[in-house]
């Protein structure tokens, strides 16, 4: 019995290192895609179906191709990798690998949370002791908590001046100065600018690590307001208040929330 125990492992692991598992490879820099691709070559259950050079080509695809792996570079123009990070928060089959050339402190965050990281420059020694932890990655992206990354991330940089989000089939590119509020329904946020509005596939949780916490605020669990158009705070009752907007709009702050907002109105 324990022979054909065996058999059935030996057979169940030789099915798993034929699986073979699409990547993208993401990075702004024609010489680190290259090598990176090149270096996966000697690894035959990893196949390269696309490369993208910033964090929109990217989502695009990640939208086209459905890749099990993608790696990610953080440090790009325009739209780093923690932006695309966030807009796949919610795509449960995807595993990323951050890869950085500096930021010790984020590291460590990703070492714990992401599926892996890759320290530039690495070598191949290093690349297969990542695809080697992949090929054990059995959760979801979420498992990793890719918000927390993107939170520790974000506490030792600067905070984009432009987000990206997808909306029905199209990339909405927005600057943060322009958001005036923003509501949530599970998956989707509702983005509110002054002119416009539109709904987008992604998570309160990962739009909010992309903002600054000094300028944008959660006022309710589903709702977070740009802190520069709050024109009046009225008190309702028990401890509720109501938030005038400089377009007109009228927004409820819960108790639970309203510490940390005057807190950000003191600062």
């Amino acid at each position: 019995m324990n022979n054909d125990n065996n058999r059935g492992l030996s057979k169940s692991s030789e099915h798993q290192n034929n699986r073979v598992h699409d990547v993208l490879v993401v990075d702004d820099e024609p010489a680190a895609r290259q090598k990176l691709i090149l270096f996966l070559q000697d690894h035959k259950d990893f196949r390269v179906v696309a490369q993208a050079q910033n964090g929109i080509e990217a989502l695009e695809c990640i939208e086209k191709h459905s890749p099990a792996l993608v790696f990610l570079d953080i440090q790009m123009p325009l739209l780093d990798g923690m932006s695309v990070a966030s807009n796949i928060e919610y795509t449960k089959n995807i595993g990323v690998v951050f890869v950085t050339g500096f930021n010790e402190y984020a590291i460590k965050a990703f070492e714990l949370n992401a599926v892996d990281y890759l320290l530039k420059p690495y070598d191949k020694g290093r690349l297969a002791k990542t695809l080697a932890r992949f090929r054990e990655f059995t959760g979801t992206i979420s498992k990793y908590n890719i918000p927390k990354i993107i939170q520790d991330y974000r506490a030792e940089q600067h905070f984009p001046e432009k987000l990206l989000f997808k909306s029905d089939g199209a990339i909405e590119v927005v600057s943060a100065q322009e958001i005036q509020w923003i509501e949530s329904s599970g998956n989707y946020v509702k983005v509110c600018l002054e002119r416009t509005a539109f709904i987008a596939r992604q998570t309160i949780t990962t739009v909010q690590s992309q903002l600054d916490p000094e300028q944008f605020v959660r006022i309710r669990r589903t709702h977070i307001v740009n802190k520069n158009e709050v024109v009046t705070v009225d008190h309702i009752s028990k401890g509720d208040y109501e938030i005038t907007l400089k377009s007109g709009t009228k927004l409820r702050l819960s108790r639970g929330y309203k510490t940390r907002f005057f807190e950000v109105f003191s600062s």
